[in-house]
C-alpha cells in the first residue's frame, strides 16, 4: 500500500571522515578537555565473553585501539554519545537500531514500514530511514564511508553487520560530517584483527520462527591481523507476510608498520523481507497482525569495498587516506490500491485526472488494484584525503584538521505497474496489464542519473588555557547532479548546490572532569531529483513510481545552537565515605539544542488520491533538553537517558491532507492551513529509556531495560487536531550462564508486557477498496508483541 512512501532520487552528500585506523586511540572521546564516556571493553564480569579456566576472561584486548573517525576526536563544542561493541551486544539485538532505541540518548523508531528490518531512525526529530522520500536529516557512517544511498539518501540498516561493530558514536552540530548532517551525524568504527582477537559462535531460536546465527574471529600475527564476521537470520514476523532472510558479512585484513597502518575490508549483505506498513485501525483492531494491501517485498543486495590507512609522517603530522567502492542493488514489489475506477457498462476506465484507455476488463465486477515495483542499481566510487597536525603554536597547544573529499555515483531506475484484483485477503494479483497513461501520469520509468559531491574541509581546535579550549572550522559543499530521461526528454536535467558551512564553539573544563560547552554550526541538504521533478502540486505525482519534470525546490539550510555540561566522575574518589556503595563511575551529560531549518522539504500528498508532491515548507523548528547518564562497575552496567523534543513549524504554509476527515468538516478541498507554533508530526516529544547489567556471580548475569515515548501527532494531522497516537512503554528481561569456560547459555524476553505499540500513523481513504466498509480513517503500524528467545554461545 502507498503509506506517505516516497522515492527520493539522489544522494547529495559525500564521505567527510576516511576510517583512518589510526596506531592509538584515546580510551575515551575527550569533548571540551573532559572525557565525556570511557571507549574502553567493559569490566570482564560484564562483558559477554565466557571466563577461561584460571578467571580471567577472553575478552579480546586491542593492542592497539582503533581510533574514531578522525574529525570525532578533535574536541568539538557539541553533544556526543558513544556505545562501545560489548554495550550493545548486552542487548543481544540482531539489529542495530534496536540496540539504539534501548541506549542511545534521544533515538526512537517510527515503525513507518511496519517491520523490524526498516525501521526509520529518529533522532530530536531528524530522520535516518530506508523509506524513499523521506527527507533525510542525518548522516551515517561506516568506516569513515558514508552509507546513505546515492539514489535517495536512505539508509538500509539491515545491511549492516551489527556483531562486527567495535564502537558507535553519535555526534551533533559539527558540519564537517558533510551534507544531510543538519541533525547529526552517526558513525560506526568496525571490528578488526589489531583490536578483537578470538572465535565466536552464537546460535538462537523462539518466537515466530525466529532462527539466526553469528560467528566472528579474529586473528593477529605480528604486523598482520585478520578478522571477519557472519550474520544470518530467518523470521516468520509478527505481522502477515512480513516474513525475512537475512545473510551479511563483514571482513577486514591489515597491516601495521613502525609508522603506520593499512587496511582493506569488505561488507556483503543478501536480505530478502516482507514489510506490511501501516493497517487501518478496524482492522487492527480485529487483529493486530493484519495487514491492508499486499504483497510488499523489498530484496536489498550490497557489496561494499573499502582500502583505508593512515601515516604518521612526523610526530605532529599525520595523513589519513581512503577510497572505496559501494554497489547497492533493490528490487522491490508493492501492492496498492488505485485511483483507475471501472465502472459497468462503461468501455474504458476513469481516474481521478479524468478519461483513461485502460479497457474495462471487468465490466466494473471487480475490485481494481495494483502493483508497483521498482528496481534501482546504484554505484558509487570515492575517496578522502585527510591531513591533521597536533603541535604548540606560541606556546599554545593546537589541533587542525584539512581534508577533502570526492564522491561519484551513477544510478540506474525503472518502475512500472500493473494492475490487478484486489482479493478477498486484500493480496493483489495482478493480470499482466502494465499502465501508460501519460495524461494521468502513470507510465513506466527509467532514468539514469549521475551525482558529482567535492567536500572541502577544515577544523581547528585551540587550547588558550588549560581550561578554555576554541574550536572553528567550516565546510564547503559541492553538489553536481544529472538526470537523464531513458524513455524521452521530459525527466532530463541538472543542477548544482554550493554552500560553505561554519561551526564555533568554546568548552571550559570547570572541574578536572567536569566542562562546559556551547557552540554554533550551520548545516545544508540539497534537495533530490524526485522532490526537484515532483514539486508542483498541480502536477502531483504517484511519489513511489513515477516522475515528472517541475520547477526546482532550494536547498535546506539550518543553524543550531548548542549548550551543555558533561563529566565523567569516579565516585570512590569524589565520595569516599561510600567507596563501598558506589565503587564505579558515573558518565553524564546535560545538554540544550535549538536547530532551525529554513526552506525545509516535506513530502506532502496531493487531493488526487495517491499522489503527493515535495514542497519547500518554511521554516521549522527543533529544540529541547537531553540528559544521559552511564554507571559502570566491575559488576554492573547501568543507563538512563531522557530527552525532551519540541519540534514545530515556524512558517504559515498551506498543504495538502486529502484523507484527513476535518478537510471535509472545513470544506478546505483537501487541504490544511498550517500556522507557526504546530508541531511537527511523527515526532515524540518525550524519550525516556534506562537498563541495567549485573552480574549475579562470575558465572550468572542478569539484565533488563525499559524505552518510554510519547505519542507523536500522525502524519497529515500538521494542525494538530486529531490528536496524538497512544504513548508506549517496552519492558525486556534477559540473562546468560556460562556452564564453561567456552560455553554460554541465555535466554531473552523481549516486551514483557506484551505491549502493541504505535508509533506511526496516518489517514487513508476509507473507500479505497468497494467491498470493505470502513468507519475510522486513521491507519497505524502496530509494533512486535511478547518474544522468547533461547541461545547459546561458544568462544574459544
Amino acid at each position: 500500500m502507498r503509506y506517505v512512501k516516497q522515492v527520493s532520487l539522489l544522494s547529495l552528500c559525500i564521505a567527510v571522515t576516511t576510517t583512518a585506523r589510526a596506531q592509538q586511540a584515546l580510551p575515551t572521546i575527550e569533548v571540551g578537555g573532559a572525557p565525556l564516556r570511557s571507549t574502553s571493553r567493559a569490566p570482564a564480569s560484564v562483558s559477554e565473553r565466557a571466563p577461561t579456566s584460571g578467571g580471567a576472561t577472553a575478552t579480546p584486548t586491542p593492542a592497539a585501539p582503533v581510533q574514531a573517525s578522525p574529525v570525532v576526536r578533535y574536541a568539538v563544542p557539541a553533544a556526543t554519545y558513544t556505545i562501545t561493541g560489548n554495550e550493545l551486544q548486552n542487548t543481544r539485538a540482531f539489529n542495530l537500531p534496536e540496540n539504539l532505541v534501548r541506549q542511545a540518548p534521544g533515538v526512537s523508531i517510527n515503525d513507518v514500514a511496519g517491520g523490524p528490518f526498516m525501521p526509520e531512525i529518529d533522532f530530536r526529530g531528524f530522520v535516518a530511514s530506508p523509506i524513499a522520500g523521506t527527507p533525510q536529516g542525518l548522516a551515517v557512517y561506516q568506516n569513515g564511508i558514508r552509507i546513505n544511498e546515492a539514489w535517495g539518501d536512505n539508509v538500509y540498516w539491515d545491511m549492516i553487520p551489527s556483531v562486527a561493530i567495535d564502537r558507535f558514536t553519535l555526534v551533533t552540530g559539527n558540519p564537517l560530517f558533510g551534507l544531510n548532517a543538519i541533525g547529526g551525524a552517526v558513525t560506526l568504527d568496525m571490528k578488526n584483527g589489531f583490536t578483537w582477537q578470538g572465535f565466536e559462535l552464537d546460535g538462537r531460536f523462539g518466537s515466530r520462527g525466529r532462527r539466526q546465527a553469528s560467528m566472528q574471529y579474529g586473528v593477529m600475527s605480528g604486523p598482520f591481523a585478520a578478522y571477519q564476521a557472519m550474520e544470518a537470520l530467518g523470521d516468520d514476523g509478527y505481522r502477515q507476510f512480513s516474513g525475512a532472510h537475512i545473510k551479511r558479512y563483514y571482513g577486514d585484513v591489515g597491516y601495521r608498520g613502525d609508522s603506520g597502518e593499512i587496511h582493506a575490508n569488505v561488507t556483503l549483505a543478501n536480505n530478502k523481507f516482507g514489510v506490511s506498513g501501516p493497517a487501518p485501525v478496524d482492522l487492527t483492531n480485529l487483529d493486530e497482525s493484519a495487514v491492508f494491501t499486499t504483497p510488499q517485498t523489498i530484496k536489498n543486495t550490497l557489496s561494499m569495498f573499502d582500502v583505508n590507512g593512515v601515516f604518521q609522517a612526523t610526530p605532529t603530522w599525520k595523513l589519513f587516506g581512503d577510497i572505496h567502492y559501494r554497489a547497492f542493488d533493490q528490487a522491490r514489489v508493492d501492492g496498492n490500491t488505485t485511483e483507475f475506477e471501472c465502472e459497468a457498462g462503461e468501455e474504458f476506465c476513469e481516474s481521478d485526472a479524468g478519461d483513461t484507455n485502460i479497457p474495462n476488463f471487468f465490466n466494473g465486477q471487480a475490485p481494481l488494484g495494483a502493483v508497483d515495483r521498482t528496481w534501482t542499481r546504484s554505484r558509487t566510487i570515492g575517496g578522502t584525503v585527510q591531513v591533521k597536525n597536533d603541535d604548540r603554536y606560541f606556546g599554545f597547544h593546537n589541533e587542525i584538521t584539512f581534508g577533502v573529499s570526492y564522491d561519484h555515483g551513477w544510478t540506474a531506475f525503472s518502475a512500472n505497474e500493473e494492475l490487478g484484483i484486489i482479493q478477498p485477503n486484500l493480496v493483489v494479483g495482478g493480470f499482466g496489464y502494465i499502465v501508460e497513461e501519460q495524461a494521468s501520469g502513470i507510465s513506466s520509468v527509467s532514468v539514469r542519473a549521475a551525482n558529482d559531491y567535492l567536500g572541502v574541509y577544515a577544523l581547528d581546535s585551540l587550547d588558550l588555557t588549560d581550561e578554555l579550549k576554541v574550536t572553528a572550522g567550516a565546510r564547503f559543499n559541492r553538489a553536481g547532479i544529472a538526470l537523464y530521461d531513458m524513455l524521452g526528454s521530459a525527466l532530463n536535467g541538472n543542477g548544482v548546490f554550493n554552500r560553505i558551512n561554519p561551526v564555533a564553539g568554546l568548552t571550559y573544563k570547570i572541574l578536572p572532569n567536569v566542562s562546559a560547552y556551547a557552540s554554533y554550526s550551520e548545516g545544508n541538504r540539497a534537495p533530490t531529483p524526485l522532490e526537484l521533478g515532483c514539486a508542483d502540486p498541480n502536477r502531483p505525482c504517484l511519489i513511489d513510481n513515477f516522475l515528472v519534470a517541475d520547477p526546482p525546490l532550494k536547498q535546506v539550510e539550518s543553524q543550531t545552537i548548542e549548550a551543555g555540561l558533561r563529566g565523567d566522575l569516579a565516585l570512590p574518589a569524589i565520595l569516599p565515605a561510600y567507596a563501598d556503595a558506589l565503587p564505579g563511575n558515573l558518565n553524564w551529560s546535560l545538554s540544550t539544542f535549538r536547530t532551525y531549518s529554513f526552506n525545509d522539504i516535506l513530502s506532502v500528498p496531493s487531493t488526487i488520491n495517491g499522489r503527493g508532491y515535495f514542497t519547500n515548507a518554511g521554516t521549522t523548528l527543533r529544540q529541547g533538553f537531553e540528559s544521559s547518564f552511564r554507571y559502570t562497575t566491575e559488576r554492573v552496567n547501568a543507563y538512563l537517558n531522557y530527552t525532551l523534543t519540541d519540534a514545530t513549524f515556524r512558517s504559515t504554509i498551506v498543504l495538502g491532507s486529502p484523507d484527513n476527515p476535518l478537510t471535509g468538516i472545513f470544506g478546505t478541498g483537501g487541504s490544511i492551513l498550517v500556522t507557526p507554533g504546530a508541531n511537527l508530526t511523527s515526532v515524540p516529544r518525550h524519550r525516556f529509556k534506562t537498563g541495567i547489567d549485573f552480574a549475579v556471580n562470575p558465572l550468572w548475569k542478569i539484565g533488563a531495560d525499559f524505552q518510554y515515548t510519547s505519542g507523536p501527532w500522525i502524519r497529515g494531522d500538521e494542525i494538530n487536531l486529531a490528536g496524538r497516537l497512544q504513548p508506549y512503554g517496552i519492558l525486556n528481561f534477559r540473562t546468560s550462564y556460562q556452564l564453561g569456560p567456552n560455553i554460554q547459555v541465555y535466554g531473552l524476553l523481549e516486551n514483557v508486557t506484551n505491549t502493541r505499540s504505535r508509533s506511526f500513523g496516518t489517514f487513508f481513504d476509507t473507500n479505497d477498496i468497494a467491498f470493505l466498509a470502513f468507519n475510522n480513517p486513521r491507519m497505524v503500524s502496530v509494533g512486535p508483541p511478547l518474544g522468547v528467545y533461547g541461545g547459546v554461545k561458544l568462544t574459544f
